[in-house]
């Protein structure tokens, strides 16, 4: 077995659209998401940020599609989907003892960095990802030190509000052609009439219950495209398949490298670049990976990771499904296209 590595990662994320990553909401109108951060002077002060679980929630979703895909399509069971999907859910009488743990951290590496919860245990994962900070004057203290700028902006001069328009295509007389006869709304909409009054005998109409309205006018707080930010990501005592199984998460973003909200409409488009460097030392950081729209730059040690993944992927994994071994058929109880 290869020795078990422990490596820091420094990012760099640079917008180039709008971010949307919403927070509070008030009516159709939302505002980015805050965190409270002691500023520069040692007061509180709230500050965008964006979550760490977030960007966790993409990779989660990528690894497991990744390993799947490798699998020819492997169909789940639904609690094995959650599993790998969202993390399981803690309950019932499943015990994860430590030998099964060890079982699952051996075949699933990708479930070996994210964990999850199985039966009324946890499988603690390996990846420790942090938050995305902007290089604002909020933000200061939380920043490496090499990322610090004495007249940082605040994160404020960085954000606008963008307003949308969603039409009623119904009212659209080019598209009503397309609406079935009793599907028409009408055009001056009548009122039945009630019951009348027992007292005066006057019948008033009806109130007629309001459709939901289809043509609406909402505001969405964004922060700017330019605007750049920083995470840190741990990897703690990572086999190579581990970092490999990491690694080619990261590699599937530069085929959607969007983040937040609204990337349907290209919000969120971004670029993404780390360094790396072991746990616990003062080396020089090397870069690691870089991201950008159907670009992939992989370091050398990024690049062996993935292979070693690759190989281990269509190898010994479909070697456990064409022997039916039991080992994968009771981790994943799943079956192929």
């Amino acid at each position: 077995m290869s020795e078990l590595k422990s490596i820091r990662l420094d990012g760099t994320i640079t917008l180039l659209a709008p971010l949307s990553h919403i927070g509070e909401s008030t009516g159709p109108d939302s505002w980015l998401s805050q965190d409270i951060i002691i500023g520069p002077d040692g007061h509180p002060v709230e500050c965008f940020v964006y979550s760490g679980n977030a960007f966790r929630g993409i990779l989660r979703d990528l690894a497991a599609q990744y390993m799947l895909d490798k699998l020819g399509g492997m169909r789940l069971p639904l609690d094995a989907f959650y599993l790998l999907f969202s993390g399981g859910a803690l309950g019932g009488q499943q015990s994860l003892d430590i030998d099964q743990a060890r079982m699952y951290r051996r075949n699933i590496p990708m479930l070996s960095i994210f964990g999850g919860g199985v039966g009324n245990q946890i499988l603690n994962g390996k990846m420790k990802i942090g938050a995305m900070y902007p290089l604002v004057e909020e933000c200061q203290r939380v920043l490496p030190q090499y990322l610090r700028q004495e007249n940082a902006p605040s994160w404020k001069q960085w954000t606008f509000e963008k307003s949308f328009t969603r039409m009623d295509d119904a009212k659209n007389e080019n598209r009503r052609t397309h609406l079935a006869q009793d599907a028409l709304p009408a055009a001056e909409p009548t009122l039945a009439l009630g019951d009348a009054d027992p007292e005066t005998g006057e019948v008033k109409p009806k109130k007629k219950e309001k459709d939901a309205p289809q043509q609406m006018r909402y505001t969405v707080e964004m922060l700017a495209a330019g605007a750049v930010l920083y995470q840190r990501v741990d990897l703690v005592d990572m086999a190579d398949t581990e970092l490999g199984a990491f690694v080619s998460a990261l590699a599937e973003v530069s085929k959607n490298p969007y983040i937040g909200g609204k990337s349907g409409t290209g919000h969120g488009l971004c670029d993404i670049e780390y360094t790396w460097r072991p746990a616990g030392t003062n080396e020089k950081p090397e870069k690691f990976m870089a991201i950008s729209t159907n670009t992939l730059w992989l370091s050398e040690p990024a690049e062996q990771a993935k292979q070693t993944y690759d190989q281990f992927l269509l190898s010994l994994y479909n070697q456990y499904l064409e022997d039916n071994q039991a080992e994968l058929k009771q981790l994943m109880g799943g079956s192929t296209k």
